[in-house]
């Protein structure tokens, strides 16, 4: 939902008080604390008086807004601003846009990071053509050179191609942005960059999270539990950690020494999801510490998922922000 459409579906702050009630209750309004719908009406402050228990609730108690001094016309604008920006929006321009502090406008962010971070792919949620690869956070990009190989017939990979069409699979990809890789990558297993592993389905969901080490173990645990083994098939670099994944699923490496693409078997799509990531943290966020870079992660994961959907990510958030804590 952007700006337009919110300040013309929600012009006031009752407009907004009186959605998030809808959210949260969907089968009408009750004490936040009791459970009670034996209550007054609304006060001026948007506030219930709850005859059985005695207190006083609005739409945010006991939520993850709990004690906000944020209008709600405030935290929909947030959600708005930050969902319509693929590539994020940094704190200093979100100050700008809500007329807020600079830590206010921080905190806010990171609150809603923490909220997307909710809607990671369910387990065993992938299947199809799965693509895994790892990315170094932290550091310049380094210039691609423009030289091309030519790519020659390798009859291993053809003779996996073709079991695996047999199989049904395809590996055409829908129009879209192309990745563009380095042809002349630095080796990463010594780097002190951040390590972030990443798992995309071909044209559906990604999965990504920051990890201490790249072996063998740790990425075949992150693949046993977000990918459907029996219903997929693995697109990998010839990293060593990938070297041992066919024991659970079907596996094809591409040796990026000698090639990128072979006859749709590529891992582009999940190097397109690293371009969007390092596009974000270079050209909005500029530097992100290690503390705080899973909820990073978690916000272009979240994007990249509900792409086709704006409003859809407007309501999520909003869903989330009003679930009821236990406090």
């Amino acid at each position: 939902m952007n700006l337009t459409e919110l300040r013309n579906n929600f012009p006031t702050e009752l407009d907004c008080v009186e959605y998030a009630e809808i959210v949260r209750w969907e089968k009408g309004v009750r004490c936040a604390y009791c459970k009670s719908k034996n209550f007054g009406a609304r006060n001026a402050d948007f506030r219930y008086h709850c005859k059985d228990c005695n207190k006083s609730f609005s739409v945010t108690v006991k939520t993850y807004l709990h004690d906000t001094r944020l209008p709600l016309s405030t935290w929909f604008s947030a959600i708005s601003v930050i969902t319509d920006a693929k590539k994020g929006i940094s704190a200093k321009q979100l100050e700008r846009n809500l007329g807020v502090s600079y830590p206010t406008a921080w905190k806010l962010s990171h609150t809603l990071r923490e909220l997307m971070a909710w809607e990671n792919p369910e387990p065993d949620s992938l299947s199809g053509i799965v693509e895994m690869d790892e990315t170094y956070i932290g550091g310049k990009p380094r210039k691609m050179s423009k030289t091309s190989q030519p790519i020659k017939r390798i009859p291993e990979m053809d003779e996996q191609i073709k079991e695996i069409r047999e199989k049904g699979y395809s590996f055409n990809r829908k129009r879209g942005n192309k990745a563009k890789p380095d042809l002349n990558p630095k080796a990463g297993a010594g780097t002190d960059k951040i390590r972030v592993t990443g798992i995309v389905e071909r044209n559906g969901n990604v999965i990504a999270q920051v990890m201490k080490t790249l072996s063998h173990n740790e990425l075949r645990k992150m693949v046993e539990k977000y990918v459907d083994e029996d219903k997929a098939v693995l697109i990998t670099d010839a990293a060593a950690g990938y070297k041992r994944m066919n024991q659970i699923i079907d596996h094809i490496s591409v040796d990026h020494q000698k090639l990128y693409s072979y006859r749709g078997v590529n891992t582009n799509s999940i190097e397109s999801f690293w371009a969007i990531i390092k596009r974000g943290i270079m050209g909005q966020y500029h530097s992100v510490s290690a503390r705080h870079l899973p909820n990073y992660i978690s916000e272009f994961v979240f994007k990249y998922n509900n792409r086709d959907d704006n409003e859809k990510m407007f309501d999520i958030l909003l869903q989330n922000a009003l679930s009821e804590l236990p406090f």
